[in-house]
């Protein structure tokens, strides 16, 4: 008795069931409808036309996936989508001070983990003695990557005068799982007392960074 393969459905027979003319046209549709990866390298590609458009090649040489759009090769987005972020706020903060600035907003067509890098650039008054946090926003909350956020103290070196700024550059990371949709991405920095000193002041100069899509629960 004929049965079928078990991924394609292709029919099979056997002695005591003839195999048709109609089951050869129906198994030839079912091949024709999956036709999977055609293997070759980038000097070997095939001459397709309109009618092979979406299907897929895979070259041994340089390890690519084309799709063929109908006229041209098209490379699969298999590498995640970056996107980037700056603000320029120059603000001063006082002590125990909050702000919060948006550095990009993107739109995602999967879910996954965005994982945020920043570079954040800040300088203090030789004056005081400070403690300064900062923390990743993504979508307004804070997001981190362990138990906090990045931190510096700043010790007071001047104890007279207008003092003098000393600038630094701070690395901050976070990572949340996000779905599919309208995000956004920041930073959130804020100013505690370093000492007796009851006053202090400290700049937000710039932020920069990228926000990067990344798998969240594929390993």
């Amino acid at each position: 008795m004929s049965g079928t393969t078990p991924r394609l459905g292709l029919k099979t027979f056997d002695q005591s069931d003839p195999f048709l003319r109609g089951d050869f046209n129906d198994n030839n549709a079912r091949l024709d409808a999956y036709p999977g990866h055609f293997i070759c390298t980038s000097q070997s590609r095939p001459a397709w036309g309109p009618a092979q458009s979406g299907m897929r090649i895979y070259e041994t040489d340089t390890r690519r996936e084309l799709e063929w759009r109908g006229t041209q090769w098209r490379e699969v987005l298999s590498a995640p989508p970056v996107f980037p972020g700056y603000a320029r706020p120059n603000i001063t903060l006082g002590l125990d001070s909050h702000v919060y600035y948006k550095l990009g907003t993107f739109n995602l067509n999967r879910p996954g983990s965005l994982m945020v890098n920043l570079a954040v650039e800040v300088a203090v008054q030789s004056l005081y003695t400070m403690n300064l946090y900062f923390r990743t926003q993504i979508d307004g909350a804070d997001a981190l990557l362990g138990d906090g956020g990045s931190y510096i103290r700043v010790e007071q070196v001047h104890t007279s005068g207008s003092g003098w700024q000393r600038t630094y550059m701070v690395p901050v990371m976070g990572m949340r799982s996000v779905s599919a949709g309208s995000h956004n991405f920041g930073i959130h920095m804020w100013t505690q007392l370093g000492s007796t000193t009851k006053t202090g002041s400290a700049r937000l100069v710039t932020a920069r960074g990228t926000a990067l899509l990344v798998n969240s629960t594929d390993t």
